[in-house]
């Protein structure tokens, strides 16, 4: 068997139990371990694979715990608080060109809280860079936010990781910039600034009132609203020049919508908004105003001040149960699953093809969930 194969099925074995929080059976982690699928591995084959591969992991410090349950069968659990990443340094120096970095011997060594210390070389940095920075733009949202995970990671342990990094250009923010950013935020001060947008590809002035920066698949985002288009946006705080508070920070100059959650807003907008095909606008109509639906709603913009006769007519039939926002929507399943997630409390009124689809949705939804329940007896 090859050496890559096993690594491959301890990958997927580790994801498994860490996707769960309870123990669980090793005919329900075959599910989700593709090594443990193939048909040809049964019985006290698949057993054998799988107490090999814990014993393997057990040995290189991986904790997994057995525990047997009241009808004697042996549940397996790896908790999320034992299961670490070695913590991470950079050495002085690269590898010879020359030289087979797979026949290097691993530099690995204790810190003085007991951890592994995992020594990388320069290059080995860039690769892992370069390679984060690809899965980000594949336009997954979860291999993007695994992504980006991974560079926090990094950068957490490795002050220096991105000066080792000459290809590393995503991460190249202005520090005069980031500061009057980070300030504008923390003193609630409106910001002028010039911002080149790539989708219109050209340059111009923006107002807006700083809610908070995030880093987001290895960029950072400005998360604001947008004064003139009172709206919701993100601006790459890479194309962000001139940046100047309105006026000076004796006091605030607007209060941050009670209940916004910039980590939520960041995570949902991100998913539908991935891509670089065109966008279209799909107006939801929301019904209340309090927890999600309250958050959900401020994701959204506001009406165009002359929309379609159509919308103006399903907008007023509605005003006096629900809210109309509108959206920019790249990727359709995304943000009509987000839509799922508000249990009826949300649904899109226009364009007719999205709500023709969020009714398919709905219907194929619906007898999923029929096709799970036990029949009667």
């Amino acid at each position: 068997m090859a050496a890559s194969d096993k690594l491959h099925r301890w990958l997927d074995l580790l994801a498994a139990l860490l996707s769960r929080r309870f123990p669980v059976s090793l005919s329900e982690l075959r599910r989700d371990v593709p090594g443990y699928a193939d048909e040809s591995v049964q019985g006290d084959s698949l057993l054998r694979m799988f107490e090999r591969d814990k014993g393997e992991l057990r040995e290189l410090g991986v904790v997994i715990d057995t525990v047997v349950d009241s009808e004697g069968t042996g549940r397996y659990q790896l908790r999320t608080t034992d299961f670490y990443l070695p913590l991470l340094s950079v050495m002085a120096t690269a590898l010879p060109a020359e030289t087979d970095v797979l026949q290097q011997p691993r530099r690995v060594a204790a810190t003085a809280g007991g951890r592994a210390s995992l020594v990388l070389t320069p290059d080995e940095c860039h690769t892992l860079r370069r390679a984060a920075a690809r899965v980000a733009s594949l336009g997954h949202p979860e291999l993007a936010d695994d992504a980006s995970r991974a560079l926090r990671k990094l950068q957490f342990d490795l002050e220096d990781f991105a000066a080792a990094l000459p290809a590393a250009q995503v991460l190249r923010v202005d520090s005069v910039v980031f500061d009057v950013l980070n300030d504008a935020v923390a003193l609630r001060k409106r910001l002028t600034f010039t911002y080149h947008s790539m989708e219109r590809d050209e340059t111009a002035t923006r107002t807006v009132e700083p809610y908070g920066l995030v880093f987001l698949t290895g960029h950072w985002y400005l998360v604001a609203r947008d004064v003139h288009a009172n709206g919701m946006r993100q601006f790459r705080v890479s194309r962000i020049r001139d940046a100047k508070m309105a006026s000076k920070p004796q006091h605030a100059d607007f209060d941050i919508p009670e209940g916004f959650d910039l980590s939520a807003y960041a995570a949902s907008r991100r998913a539908w908004e991935l891509g670089n095909g065109d966008h279209e606008t799909v107006f939801v109509a929301f019904r209340g105003d309090i927890g999600l639906v309250s958050q959900g709603r401020q994701l959204g913009d506001d009406l165009p001040a002359t929309p379609d006769a159509t919308v103006a007519a399903q907008v007023q039939a509605l005003a006096a149960t629900h809210t109309v926002r509108t959206f920019r929507v790249r990727r359709r399943d995304s943000f009509l699953r987000w839509l799922m997630s508000f249990g009826g409390e949300a649904h899109p009124i226009a364009p007719q093809d999205v709500v023709g689809e969020w009714r398919a949705l709905l219907q194929a939804t619906r007898a999923a969930q029929r096709a799970m329940q036990p029949e009667a007896a």
